[in-house]
C-alpha cells in the first residue's frame, strides 16, 4: 500500500500533557500503511518515502474519524418504520425477541442492513464502530451480520449476544460464535462479546455460566465486552457496573460497554472510575424512546457515544455530539435558572463533545491509537472540505466540525490507511453503492410491510415495569 500525505492542511491533533485538542493550522499527516507516522508543520521537513501519494488538503479540517460505541446494524432496513416508537413498544415490535420482526429476514437481509449501516456512517467520518450484534434468533443469520462487517472497511468490535433462544440454544450459539473466531479475522475487525442474554443468569449463576462465559472470552480471544443497562424506574437485567463488577467480570481485562446506562447509582459511578469502564450514551436514541438520562453528564469522564438505531434517525456522530452538547448545556443552565439566578458560564464546551464523538470511543475501547490524531496512531481520518454554505468563513475548526457540519462536508474517509470515502464518494472494495442500493431496496420493500403495525402497548414493561402517562406537546389548539 502506497503511503499517503495529507498536505497542509487543519489537522486536529490531541496534546496527551494538556488533554486536549490541539490545532495546527497548516500541517501535513504521513501515513504509512496502516498509521501515522509523522504530522509537521512545514512539508519540507517530512521523509517522504518514494512512492508517495500526496492529497492537498489546504483550507480543509482534517479529524480523526469518529467512534461510534453502541449501534445494532442488522436494523438498518426498517429505516422510518416507527418514527413515533417507545421503547416500551420497540421490544415486542421490531427488536431481536419479536416474532413478527425476525421471520421477516433472510440470511441475505441482515448482510445488506447492516453493510448498508456502516457505508452510511463511513459516510460521515465515522471509521469506528461497537456493534451489539443480537442478530440471534437463527444459526443462518449470524455470519451474515459478520461478514458485513469484514466487507464495510470500517473498523469494527463485531460483539455478539449469545442469549437463551427456543430454536438456537447457547451450545449452539457458541459454537457459532467459535465458527466465526476460528477464521482468520482480518484488522480492522474484532469479535467480542455482549452479555444481556446472559447477565441474567450470573446472578445465582446455577448452571455455571458466569465461568462458561468467562472460559469463552478466553478461548476466542475475545476484544471487547458489552452490554445495555438502565436502572432507574426500568425493570432490572442485572447489568449494572456494580453488578458486573461483583461477578468479576472486569478480571478479564477487556474493555466493558455499558450501553445508555441513563441511572447509575454512587456505587455504579464508582465502578466505572474504579475499574476504567465506559458508558456510551446515544443521545438521539435516548430523547426518542424515553429511556432519559439523568446521570450522564456526572461521568463525561467514563463516557463515549454511540447511535443505537440508524433506522429511527440519522447514523452519523456529528448528530449525537451536537444534541449532547445542547443537552447538557440546557439542563445545567436550567439547574441555576431554578435558583433564580442567571448562568456566568458555559456547562459544556464543544471541544469535548468533540473528544465524546473520538477520543473518548478509543478509550472506551482500551485503544490509545483510535480516535485522535497523533504519531503512531491508526490512520482512521476525516477530511472535511468546509466550503460549503454551512461551513464557509469558519475560523475554529472543532466548532465548525461540531457545531456547523454535515455528511455532505466529509470529503474524505481513511480507515488504516486506505481511502472508504473519497472526493465525496464512497469506496468499497467488495460493492459498488449501486448493487448495495438495489438490493437494501429491495429488503426494505419486502420487510418494512410485514412489520409495519405496532402490536398492542404491554399494560406493564415484561409484567414488572409500571406505565405512566406523557404530557403530550401539540400545535393544534383544544377548545
Amino acid at each position: 500500500m502506497a503511503s499517503k500525505v495529507l498536505k497542509d492542511g487543519t489537522v486536529l491533533t490531541f496534546d496527551d500533557a494538556a488533554k486536549a485538542v490541539k490545532v495546527l493550522r497548516r500541517a501535513s499527516v504521513l501515513i504509512v500503511d496502516d498509521r501515522i507516522t509523522a504530522i509537521a508543520e512545514d512539508f519540507d521537513d517530512l521523509s517522504l518515502p518514494a512512492d508517495s501519494e500526496i492529497i492537498n488538503v489546504q483550507g480543509k479540517i482534517v479529524s480523526p474519524g469518529f467512534v461510534n460505541t453502541h449501534v445494532h446494524m442488522w436494523q438498518s432496513v426498517y429505516r422510518t418504520i416507527g418514527p413515533d416508537i417507545i421503547l416500551a413498544q420497540y421490544f415486542s415490535w421490531l427488536s431481536q425477541m419479536s416474532d413478527t420482526a425476525t421471520k421477516a429476514f433472510n440470511p441475505d437481509d441482515i448482510y445488506i442492513s447492516c453493510l448498508q449501516g456502516y457505508l452510511e456512517g463511513l459516510n460521515a467520518g465515522v471509521t469506528s464502530y461497537l456493534d451489539h450484534a443480537h442478530n440471534n434468533w437463527d444459526r443462518e443469520v449470524v455470519e451474515p451480520g459478520y461478514e458485513a462487517a469484514l466487507d464495510s472497511g470500517a473498523r469494527v468490535w463485531w460483539c455478539y449476544d449469545v442469549a437463551p433462544r427456543d430454536n438456537f440454544s447457547l451450545e449452539a450459539q457458541w459454537e457459532t460464535l467459535g465458527h466465526i473466531a476460528a477464521k482468520a479475522t482480518p484488522a480492522p475487525i474484532l469479535l467480542g462479546l455482549s452479555l444481556d442474554g446472559l447477565a441474567g443468569s450470573f446472578r445465582d449463576d446455577l448452571a455455571g455460566q458466569l465461568e462458561n462465559t468467562k472460559e469463552m472470552i478466553s478461548k476466542f480471544n475475545l476484544k471487547a465486552l458489552t452490554m445495555h443497562h438502565m436502572g432507574g424506574p426500568w425493570p432490572q437485567g442485572n447489568t449494572s457496573p456494580t453488578l458486573i463488577c461483583e461477578r468479576n467480570l472486569q478480571s478479564t481485562c477487556l474493555p466493558i460497554i455499558f450501553s445508555h446506562a441513563p441511572f447509575l447509582t454512587d456505587e455504579d459511578i464508582r465502578a466505572l472510575r474504579e475499574h476504567d469502564l465506559f458508558i456510551s450514551i446515544t443521545p438521539e436514541s435516548e430523547c426518542h424512546y424515553g429511556h432519559g438520562h439523568p446521570t450522564g453528564g456526572l461521568i463525561s469522564d467514563q463516557a463515549s457515544l454511540g447511535v443505537d438505531t440508524n433506522w429511527t434517525f440519522s447514523g452519523d456522530m456529528l448528530t449525537q455530539a451536537r444534541l449532547w452538547l445542547q443537552s447538557i448545556r440546557n439542563s445545567n443552565y436550567q439547574k441555576t435558572l431554578d435558583a433564580g439566578l442567571l448562568p456566568r458560564a458555559n456547562p459544556m464546551a464543544v471541544e469535548q463533545a468533540f473528544l465524546l464523538a473520538t477520543r473518548q470511543g478509543g478509550r472506551a475501547l482500551r485503544r490509545s491509537d483510535i480516535g485522535v490524531l497523533q504519531v503512531g496512531a491508526k490512520a482512521d481520518v476525516v477530511v472535511f472540505n468546509g466550503d460549503s454554505p454551512n461551513m464557509l468563513g469558519w475560523s475554529d475548526p472543532v466548532a465548525a466540525v461540531v457545531l456547523h457540519a454535515n455528511s455532505g462536508d466529509v470529503e474524505h474517509v481513511l480507515v488504516d490507511g486506505q481511502f472508504r470515502k473519497r472526493d465525496f464518494k464512497l469506496v468499497n472494495e467488495k460493492h459498488g453503492w449501486t448493487e448495495v442500493r438495489a438490493r437494501f431496496l429491495e429488503a426494505a420493500r419486502r420487510i418494512q410491510p410485514q412489520v409495519a403495525i405496532p402490536p398492542p402497548l404491554p399494560d406493564k414493561l415484561w409484567g414488572i415495569g409500571e406505565m405512566g402517562d406523557v404530557e403530550i406537546a401539540t400545535t393544534i389548539r383544544r377548545s
